[in-house]
């Protein structure tokens, strides 16, 4: 009996892979989205002021280009609070188990 019991757990091992790879994570990003997105609304309102300081002046077309700048700044901003919001919701911790 304890032969067949030791030729099952070696015919098991034999067919399992020789190394599982357990992965856990425990870093927390929402902080470093958080502060990503300040630095994109900050770009976007400094994009902003100039695209008046432009217009101002007569500058239509530069006014315009900051514009864009600026709504791309603050799309950026809220994909960096989104990315932020789900880490926060995740805990920040990942378990992944493979080979």
């Amino acid at each position: 009996m304890r032969i067949c019991y030791a030729l099952a757990m070696a015919g098991f091992l034999a067919g399992s892979p020789a190394m599982a790879q357990v992965v856990i994570g425990g870093g927390n990003d929402a902080a470093r989205h958080e502060y990503r997105a300040d630095q994109e609304r900050a770009a976007g309102r400094h994009d902003m002021h100039e695209a008046r300081e432009r217009a101002a002046v007569g500058d239509y077309r530069g006014a315009a280009r900051e514009q864009a700048e600026a709504r791309q700044h603050w799309g950026e901003a809220r994909e960096q609070r989104e990315r932020a919001e789900h880490d926060a919701n995740r805990g920040g911790v990942r378990v992944e188990i493979g080979h």
